[in-house]
């Protein structure tokens, strides 16, 4: 869509067609975006992702040239005034085919809503609940009262209060994955998939917040919470009962011990324990200086 679609003479300094919103650092073409600073303008000009740019007055004339305008007095309300038009009108439509193969074995106690892919062989158990935007890739299971797509909680305050913003976002399970009972898999309010990868495990209770990628082979256990826009590599190991930070990075084959806190990013191969976590080894050797 365009921006004077939505947007007022009096708003609009120069017109450019956008796909979706999102933020000024993101690898997402069409992107429109809104920046209350003047370092994230910069960072929008820097990716030719972003289309347009909703911003103040004293920042435009760092916009470059190439870009959308805005001009706003309250760009953030602005830039969800225009999520939620886009998303309303059909423009941010992250599931363009529906689809469920007739090989799926579907309880009846399941609500599957309407925009969803559900491919071969999927096995989806009693009382899940499948939202729109999900796609299940085939000889996937999905346990009793698991939840595909749920709404996460959004911290949008616009003038001290609390904005409704719809989730264009959807979820995508890969192959021969497990997601057991009681789950839930939080689909992004931006038109993006948060992502569980082939042959990936995650246990009952287990939370996975909104934008988060998990890798391969990965294991989950019962009862961990992970926020929002987490990266978590292939064939990592996290225990039970963990707390996984906003924004945190797990690279391939770390391993999360048992009830740990992440606060830091955890590089390739490491193992981690404690609140907040850190290096296994040296957490066990500083428990038993304590015990003495």
């Amino acid at each position: 869509m365009k921006l004077s679609d939505f947007f007022q003479d009096k708003l609009l300094k120069k017109d450019a067609d956008v796909l979706l919103t999102h933020y000024a650092d993101q690898p997402i073409d069409g992107i429109a975006c809104f920046c209350l600073t003047e370092n994230f303008v910069l960072k929008a000009n820097l990716n030719p992702c972003v289309k347009a740019v909703i911003t103040f007055e004293q920042f435009a004339h760092l916009v470059d040239e190439e870009k959308g305008l805005v001009i706003s007095n309250n760009p953030k309300k602005d830039y969800y005034l225009l999520h939620n038009f886009m998303y309303e009108n059909g423009f941010m439509n992250i599931i363009e085919t529906p689809f469920i193969d007739s090989s799926a074995q579907i309880s009846s106690n399941a609500v599957i809503d309407k925009s969803v892919i559900i491919e071969k062989n999927v096995i989806i158990d009693d009382f899940a609940v499948i939202k729109s935007g999900s796609f299940i890739k085939e000889n996937t299971y999905v346990g009793p009262h698991a939840v595909i797509g749920a709404r996460g909680m959004h911290n949008t305050k616009i003038d001290g209060h609390f904005m409704h913003v719809h989730d264009a976002g959807g979820v995508e399970i890969g192959k021969n994955c497990e997601v057991l009972a009681g789950a839930v898999i939080q689909k992004s309010y931006h038109k993006e998939m948060t992502t569980v990868g082939d042959e990936t495990k995650v246990s009952v209770k287990v939370n996975i917040g909104h934008g988060t990628k998990v890798g391969e082979r990965t294991l989950i256990a019962g009862n961990t919470q992970i926020s929002g826009y987490v990266t978590i590599g292939n064939d990592v190991w996290i225990g039970p009962s963990c707390t996984i930070s906003h924004n945190i990075k797990i690279s391939n084959n770390a391993e999360v011990k048992i009830g740990s806190v992440v606060v830091k990013s955890i590089k390739e191969a490491s193992v981690v324990s404690g609140n907040f976590a850190y290096n296994h080894t040296k957490h066990l050797k500083n428990y038993m200086k304590a015990q003495r």
